[in-house]
């Protein structure tokens, strides 16, 4: 009766309500539609067939033959010849495109609406349209979830109209955190060894793995987001007791139809996408696990690119999933995932209309007539900008011209309409066509639509490695596309088992039988069509360079031309897309990074989002190929903004580190002042130690200035290096007393200081740990010349009085180091003054000989025995307050003195620090460095304090000491060959001394002894 009384009805089906199957036969024996067909559309060619076989075999015996059908590709020349027809919406769009239209069809069904497919958006506009001129065209749209609000407005209001299904219930199970939930701890041995590309996958195959082991019989079908994921869950899931089933759209019918097949005795585990989620009712399915993913691709209108990523699904979508495993009996549902995060979901997906490019669409709409694309009335109007990107595409690809802001096609327009395909792949098969490449490019377009999974890269790492080898061999030069090329022209040319060749160059043999059906798709359409044959003989060949190469690159970038990237002349920034100004890197499995190419110049398909961005199916251009889409003024243009690469070398090892600095912090700083000089983020130098050279990467308007930046830096540095002096005394004495020396290198003597002059002076800052080294001395270097060398105040132990010590400064000559004292002080430095004083009397660094140092602690706190613990129950106790630390040095002080030569001033001879202990810390450290010449005497010293305890402290506050001695002594190789022999007999009788190691490494110019 609601059908009978209105044109449009909706109708909202619960899963297991049987919409699907029954209304066809309902309108078929009521007599409803004897004046034409009923076309029951849906949104994949699997669900039309299995739905056709499905409805003819209920009705076997009750219609005539053929009187029920599938349809999945449109033929012109083939009319509605059934009484009903299950096709895809695609198959019905092509027949409103078609001059007869909707002749002969009475009954109109859309199925699956909720979906909002492109298709189907685009499908239900024109049937409205149609809806006007026909009244006796009748349409049903039926709907598993009750968001059909929006499609009942655009039907003026019509009728909704509800059937129960008869979906058993559904026990759901969330799982947020696989690896934490005791349930599954237990890892099958195939995941042991491998790595799936995302941690879902293999979270998946453990759940996956756990139900098949515990729960009772019944099919288990899981859901991921590609076909990758799919082939490796399926190969990484292995049981002897189940049938493991891959379930995507880029199968073959006859491997999709496998999954409604009965395996008695055995399990049935589908690994699928989410073409699963509706229209396919898969007998046994008992068990769903759910990760809450699916991968989908999104254009953005701002950037006019495509971006491919995994994003949660709807809570729509995660009930039609669940709704899966209640279809023949009750069943369990395993989400990978929180309640909360399930609430977070958006209810209802979002129209496909609003996700993805509009080109295709907006094609069909201007074949109709329409020529204000804007204007036309979508169920749920897109982003304008994304129809105006749309319309600037169609227009590049030469399909639709401008008039008075108006768009109507071109004749190549109408041959794009007429092959249904994506424009851009439209456009590379006709321009192919005109260049007498028939069959590359009708493969090409194939390929390129099913670039994403022909190469197969799974398992453990060890056979990814091996896939990447094998892949280097079909690789081509010319990029991705080239080499899609290649492997299908050598996949076609096998005389022997096809799946053996896959097999043994890690190529996915579903996928390049799909391409072969798609080709065999495109052909017929271009043969009915267009009244175009295409030949079975290549013209191009990979294996020898030729005009064909030229030919192919300049088709694929006038396809391509709004997706063309610049290389930016660095690795670090890869290549910037002239639509965005982005900086994007190649895609790892790029076929040009195996022939460790950058061209300058690449067009690619869409950028993959993983979470980094990536570009794919990249392949190169030359300028003769951009000079045929772009002008010559605008690539010099875009030019300006690549860096270039300027080398600085003939650079010595020491000056190199010099410049880099430690941890790279000189170097660092350098880069930061190049980009706010130049205000450009992107400058970039390099040091190669290998070839003893700086690198620099500047624009070309900003690399002159940048050269000369470094280039005084690293003079600056030069000049340093020459200067580089150590300050010694040439024999103990007391302070101030003792001449001072200058050695260079070599041992040169720069300048001798019998008087009692200073050479090193100190600096002090308020915020001495913030300063940059190298830029105060810079700053000093460019007041006072002749900077010897510098010394930073060590930073371990410092007292809070010497936070204001930045370090010392020692100058060639008596007379720098008074100008520095006159010229530095009270000169402002970040944000505070400095203050420079006199050095009178070198420290141990101005020893004579190397110092000898040893480190002291005792306790604060008395032992309480030893005992084992794995927990700390209560924090230590606060350390008893004993004598200060001004007290415990004066105790050393006095130990110490009698054991060295000069008693009354010990002072020269060693120096003490006693440190507070730390917090939670209930040992006293102290540091003694001794004169380097005074070995025996520190070593009694030692002696004496090792056991003992000072008379200030407790008896068992006994004393520990670490000797830490040790001396250097180097030479020029050609002296270590000749005096060898000595050496090594002189080195082996210091072995056999207790508590002594020796060290000898050789290099190329010194032999250096280290003994301790």
């Amino acid at each position: 009766n609601h059908i009978f009384a209105n044109q449009v009805m909706i109708l909202i089906g619960e899963t297991g309500s049987g919409k699907s199957t029954q209304l066809v036969q309902y309108l078929a024996d009521s007599g409803l539609a004897a004046n034409g067909s009923i076309v029951c559309t849906q949104p994949r060619k699997i669900a039309a067939i299995t739905l056709a076989r499905r409805v003819d075999e209920e009705s076997n015996g009750c219609y005539a033959d053929n009187f029920v059908s599938s349809c999945s590709t449109f033929s012109g020349s083939r009319g509605f010849s059934s009484e009903i027809i299950f096709g895809t919406d695609s198959y019905l769009l092509h027949h409103c495109m078609n001059d007869t239209g909707l002749d002969g069809v009475s009954y109109i069904i859309v199925d699956e609406a909720h979906e909002r497919s492109l298709n189907t958006d685009l499908l239900l506009a024109l049937i409205k349209k149609e809806l006007l001129d026909r009244v006796d065209l009748r349409l049903i749209i039926m709907s598993a979830t009750a968001d059909a609000n929006r499609l009942a407005e655009y039907f003026y209001g019509c009728q909704t109209f509800h059937v129960k299904g008869r979906n058993f219930p559904v026990e759901i199970k969330y799982i947020p955190d696989v690896s934490v939930d005791a349930s599954f701890n237990t890892v099958p041995n195939s995941l042991n060894d491998a790595c799936a590309t995302a941690s879902y996958v293999n979270d998946v195959v453990r759940v996956v793995s756990v139900i098949h082991k515990n729960e009772e019989e019944g099919a288990i079908l899981a859901f991921l987001t590609s076909q990758l994921e799919v082939e490796w869950a399926c190969e990484n899931f292995s049981d002897a007791s189940a049938v493991v089933l891959p379930m995507h759209g880029k199968l073959s019918h006859v491997e999709q139809s496998r999954v409604f097949n009965s395996y008695p005795g055995k399990r049935k585990v589908i690994f699928c996408t989410n073409m699963a989620e509706t229209s396919l009712t898969i007998k046994e399915v008992k068990y769903v696990v759910d990760p809450g993913l699916a991968k989908e691709s999104r254009f953005v209108p701002s950037s006019g690119l495509n971006v491919l990523k995994v994003n949660w699904i709807s809570q729509s979508s995660a009930n039609q999933r669940a709704g899966r495993a209640g279809r023949t009996g009750a069943g369990k549902c395993y989400r990978l995932y929180s309640e909360s995060h399930f609430r977070m979901m958006e209810v209802h997906q979002e129209p496909e209309i609003r996700k993805v490019h509009l080109g295709t669409a907006v094609l069909r709409i201007l074949a109709l007539g329409v020529r204000d694309a804007q204007n036309f009335e979508f169920v749920d109007a897109p982003n304008p900008e994304a129809i105006n990107m749309a319309l600037k595409n169609l227009e590049q690809l030469g399909a639709v011209k401008c008039k008075c802001n108006l768009f109507e096609l071109t004749d190549t327009g109408r041959y794009l309409v007429k092959l249904g395909i994506e424009p851009r792949l439209g456009k590379i098969m006709l321009d192919c066509f005109d260049s007498g490449l028939r069959k590359e490019g009708v493969i090409l377009a194939a390929v390129m639509a099913n670039s994403s999974s022909i190469f197969c890269r799974v398992g453990t790492n060890e056979e990814k490695h091996k896939a990447d080898l094998q892949k280097v061999r079909l690789c081509h030069q010319d990029g991705d596309l080239f080499t899609l090329l290649a492997v299908y022209k050598k996949w076609e040319d096998g005389n022997g088992n096809r799946n053996m060749w896959c097999w043994q160059n890690s190529i996915n043999a579903k996928t390049m039988r799909k391409c072969q059906e798609t080709i065999s798709e495109l052909e017929n359409c271009l043969k009915h069509e267009l009244n175009i044959i295409v030949p079975s003989y290549w013209c191009w060949n990979p294996e020898v360079p030729s005009m064909h190469d030229k030919l192919l690159k300049r088709i694929i970038l006038s396809s391509l031309t709004g997706n063309l990237a610049m290389f930016l002349g660095h690795e670090k920034f890869g290549y910037q897309v002239i639509s965005t100004d982005q900086a994007v890197n190649l895609h790892p499995s790029c076929s040009l990074l195996n022939y460790g190419s950058k061209p300058e110049w690449v067009v690619f398909t869409e950028i993959l989002s993983i979470p980094n961005q990536y570009l794919v199916c990249v392949t190169a251009v030359d300028h003769d190929a951009l000079y045929s889409v772009h002008s010559m003024s605008f690539i010099h243009q875009l030019e300006k903004h690549k860096l270039q690469i300027k080398v600085i070398s003939g650079l010595g090892h020491n000056l190199l580190r010099r410049f880099c600095g430690k941890y790279g912090q000189n170097q660092h700083r350098i880069i930061s002042h190049l980009k706010e000089e130049c205000r450009d983020d992107r400058i970039t130098v390099e040091i190669n130690f290998k070839n003893n050279e700086v690198v620099l990467f500047a624009t070309r308007q900003d690399i002159e200035k940048v050269f000369c930046i470094v280039n005084g830096a690293l003079e600056c540095e030069a000049k340093m290096l020459r200067n580089e002096c150590l300050e010694r005394r040439l024999f103990p004495g007391r302070p101030g007393s003792s001449p001072l020396a200058l050695f260079g290198s070599g041992a040169e003597i720069k300048h001798l200081e019998l008087g009692k002059r200073y050479l090193t002076v100190e600096v002090l800052h308020q915020n001495a740990h913030d300063i940059n080294d190298k830029e105060l001395i810079f700053l000093v270097g460019s007041l006072i010349p002749g900077v010897a060398n510098f010394h930073k105040s060590a930073g371990n132990f410092r007292m809070a009085s010497d936070e204001t010590k930045w370090g010392k400064l020692t100058f060639l000559k008596p007379e720098d180091a008074e100008e520095a004292v006159l010229k530095l002080n009270g000169i402002e430095f970040h944000g505070s003054s400095l203050k420079v004083v006199p050095v009178c009397s070198s420290d141990n660094r101005g020893l004579p000989f190397p110092a000898v140092r040893a480190r002291l602690s005792w306790p604060c706190n008395p032992s309480r025995g030893r005992a084992f613990g794995t927990r700390l129950l209560r924090p230590r106790e606060a350390p008893i307050i004993g004598p200060s630390v001004s007290a415990c040095e004066e105790a050393l002080i006095r130990e110490i003195s009698s054991f060295m030569p000069n008693k009354s001033f010990p002072g020269q001879n060693f120096r003490v620090e006693v440190f507070p202990p730390e917090e939670n810390n209930s040992m006293m450290r102290a540091t003694i460095t001794f004169d380097g010449s005074l070995h025996r005497e520190a070593a009694r010293a030692l002696d004496h304090l090792e056991g003992s305890f000072l008379p200030c402290c407790q008896p068992w506050q006994m004393i520990r000491c670490k000797h830490v001695f040790h001396s250097t002594l180097s030479c020029p190789l050609h002296v270590y060959n000749v005096i060898s022999q000595e050496v090594n007999s002189l080195l082996e009788s210091f072995r056999s001394q207790k508590g002594v190691l020796v060290c000898l490494t050789i290099s190329k110019r010194l032999i250096m002894v280290f003994s301790g």
